[in-house]
């Protein structure tokens, strides 16, 4: 923020100082040599108009990545679980924890889920996703990686992405296919051609990972929904979680 302030400042501070000199401009001209001067300073303004909205575009990206970054650390806790049947006047708190008992082999007392309820408006033809926060991160990662013995059940889990990451990771896998793509802790992580794995948050960063890949596969299962910055290098190559 700090640093969208000042830019904004020296753009002011350079804006004026090139008014007043094209305005002294102006008021000497002789009908001679005004057309050739006026010429040449609006091409100058032109220039800097043009750089200062460049840097001002920059920092603004980058104000908006940092409160996307905090915003997903501020989901760490949350995952959405997709696929429990709903019924009315369920409990879905209690509904989870026997789901987790059941097929995760999960003991999580009810107070340990902080958080949890339906998210979006009520459907007759579609249950809708149970948002839940974990009364740790420890109760968080112990769910997200149990969640492969939901195989079968019709049940998924996914993380709760911000809408940045959540159209982001959509793309992602239109362009390289579902068994390309993942999530890990809020970033969204693609294995490479060449086998390495690549992590990105935004479209501009995907472009620069997958760019020209084409769609390989629909995706059919459920994904965080809508409502950091990472860059895109590479890191070790790990086994997927499922």
């Amino acid at each position: 923020m700090e640093s969208l302030q000042l830019a904004m400042a020296e753009m002011q501070s350079s804006f004026t100082s090139q008014m007043a000199e094209f305005q002294r401009g102006l008021e000497q001209a002789t009908p001679c040599n005004t057309v050739a001067t006026l010429g040449a300073q609006f091409l100058s303004f032109k220039k800097f108009v043009l750089a200062s909205l460049t840097n001002l575009q920059r920092q603004a990206d980058l104000l908006q990545q940092e409160c996307d970054r905090l915003e997903m650390q501020g989901r760490r806790k949350i995952l959405l679980v997709h696929g429990v049947p709903e019924k009315q006047g369920e409990k879905p708190a209690a509904v989870l924890v026997k789901l987790f008992s059941e097929h995760l082999s999960l003991s999580l007392p009810v107070d340990a889920l902080r958080r949890c309820h339906r998210m979006g408006r009520a459907s007759k033809t579609k249950s809708r996703p149970i948002l839940v926060k974990l009364a740790s991160v420890a109760d968080r990662d112990k769910l997200w990686f149990s969640k492969t013995a939901l195989k079968g059940t019709g049940v998924t889990i996914s993380e709760f992405l911000t809408k940045t990451r959540h159209d982001t990771f959509l793309e992602a896998r239109k362009r390289v296919g579902v068994n390309r793509c993942w999530t890990r802790n809020g970033t969204i992580v693609i294995a490479a051609a060449d086998g390495s794995h690549r992590r990105v948050t935004t479209m501009a960063e995907l472009d620069g990972v997958v760019a020209g890949a084409t769609t390989t596969a629909p995706h059919s299962d459920p994904v965080a929904g809508p409502s950091g910055t990472v860059s895109g290098a590479v890191i070790p190559k790990s086994k997927r979680k499922k």
